[in-house]
């Protein structure tokens, strides 16, 4: 039976590595992902649809263009198309390819260009060395769509207490999990190092990886000196690595405009269902943090749109900046550990270029679906403080009802949520909590507390004993009585 004319496909992909000797020689993010979406077209065997391009979706990054999809407009010989311009959130990938798909399908574009990357290693190489990387001044001009929202949430009520980043929010879900699960130190931490050394195997066949040396379980759990703790129980090698110089890029169009231009109807790939569940909420609010509800819906969701069960799927590519992540991802669904969670080996091996890893994910699965095209693929991403869930359900078959997607903010906002209290003085019980590094020594922890009528509030510690106790020992459901300034009385 043929494909509707209007069906959105996956006609073309790629993905770059750059390794510059020399990084005064690099090429800037803005070139690789030219060169990336060039490359998207070879792999798509039509090089002219970059011309007739009606949007091109471009990812912030470390990089602060402004507004690349211009000057890759001009450089691809597609000046009426729309530019885009997708905050830093690790879900706006999968939020444009829906927002594409859907205008393919309502006949209001025809041939939708994605792209992200960086140049963030090279960069970096020659900060080091005295240099200052070039980068092409672009004329100013705003993009004529943003997605996302830029969230300030350094300014949360729930960071007063002097929570760093990412890195020490994601520990947080990190060691409640632990205690959920009854683990001690040691065995949670060989569970880390056992999930992450699965992805790094992965990575260590992956050409387009950045990292392919696949370290042991215990090389990655452990801390070393060229693996220092980054916020307890992380050590570098358990968190996303964004330094690097990759690229990647997609081309989606309608399967009348591939015909048209010649794809082989082996290339196509269709986005089969997808769910968005974007909303930013307090860490405190949370009701548990050993587990993500707003996760489970927008993933249970998409595998009921696509008609297919979580452990009938082919392959799986969780977001996996940390492995809570995946562990709460992986849970959310009903998937085991045990089982190939990544595609691609992950953002801490594979690389994770700020803002459009799903894209390397994407294009792996379309390589995967090409070779088996009766197999399903789900590629989940994670944006914000764990606050933004998009799910892709994709197939080297036409879906039999069309592509499906749903906006599910509604019922994430409708999910119970837990009282706050972040100026409570008075006895609590150690919910969860974490350690920050400065220069590879405990510097201070961070503890989220529940209080006696089970609010949530938080409180701090800079006490060279309870640091290191906390290396040691599981603190979780420890009374101690939170004072005036913040500090614990333990």
């Amino acid at each position: 039976m043929p494909v509707p004319p209007r069906t959105p496909v996956l006609v073309g992909a790629a993905q770059l590595v750059q390794r510059a000797e020399d990084p005064a020689l690099a090429r800037e993010p803005l070139v690789l992902m030219r060169d990336a979406l060039r490359a998207a077209a070879e792999d798509a065997h039509a090089p002219a649809l970059l011309a007739q391009a009606d949007s091109i979706c471009v990812t912030q990054g470390f990089h602060d263009y402004g507004n690349p999809a211009a000057w890759l407009a001009e450089q691809l010989g597609a000046p009426r198309a729309e530019t885009v311009l997708a905050l830093v959130s690790g879900s706006a990938i999968q939020q444009m390819i829906d927002h594409a798909a859907r205008e393919i399908l309502a006949g209001r574009s025809d041939v939708v260009l994605l792209t992200g990357g960086e140049s963030e290693q090279s960069a970096r190489r020659l900060r080091r060395a005295g240099g200052t990387p070039e980068r092409t001044p672009l004329d100013g001009r705003a993009p004529d769509r943003v997605v996302g929202e830029r969230e300030a949430w350094q300014n949360n009520p729930d960071f007063s207490v002097g929570i760093g980043g990412a890195p020490h929010l994601f520990a947080l879900f990190e060691i409640a999990l632990r205690h959920h699960l009854g683990l001690d130190v040691a065995a949670h931490r060989a569970r880390m190092g056992a999930l992450w050394a699965r992805f790094a195997a992965v990575a260590a066949a992956n050409p387009n990886a950045w990292v392919r040396n696949a370290p042991s379980a215990d090389e990655i759990a452990t801390p070393s000196a060229d693996n220092p703790w980054i916020a307890y129980p992380y050590t570098k090698r358990l968190v996303a690595n964004s330094v690097v110089d990759q690229a990647a890029a997609l081309i989606l169009c309608s399967a009348e405009t591939a015909r048209r231009a010649g794809v082989p109807e082996s290339q196509w790939v269709y986005p089969v269902a997808a769910t968005e569940a974007v909303v930013s909420r307090h860490i405190s609010e949370r009701i548990e943090l050993f587990e993500e509800p707003p996760q489970r819906l927008a993933g249970l969701r998409a595998l009921e749109l696509a008609g297919v069960e979580a452990d009938a799927l082919d392959f799986v590519d969780l977001y996996s900046c940390f492995p809570s992540a995946v562990q709460l991802g992986a849970a959310a669904l009903g998937l085991p550990l045990e089982r190939a969670l990544t595609v691609t080996g992950g953002l801490t091996f594979a690389g994770g270029p700020l803002n459009s890893y799903v894209i390397h994910a994407i294009a792996t699965a379309v390589l995967r679906l090409r070779e088996k095209p009766d197999a399903k693929a789900l590629v989940s991403a994670v944006g914000g403080i764990f606050t933004k869930h998009a799910y892709g359900v994709f197939s080297g078959r036409p879906p039999a009802g069309g592509f499906r997607c749903e906006n599910l903010a509604d019922a994430v906002r409708a999910l119970p949520t837990r009282p706050y209290d972040v100026a409570y003085v008075g006895p609590a019980r150690v919910e969860t909590y974490t350690i920050a590094y400065d220069g590879g020594r405990a510097s201070r922890a961070v503890f989220a507390v529940r209080t006696p009528d089970e609010k949530r509030s938080w409180a701090l510690s800079q006490e060279p004993a309870v640091l290191a106790a906390l290396e040691r020992e599981d603190w979780c459901d420890r009374a101690l009585r939170v004072r005036e300034d913040r500090t614990i009385d333990a």
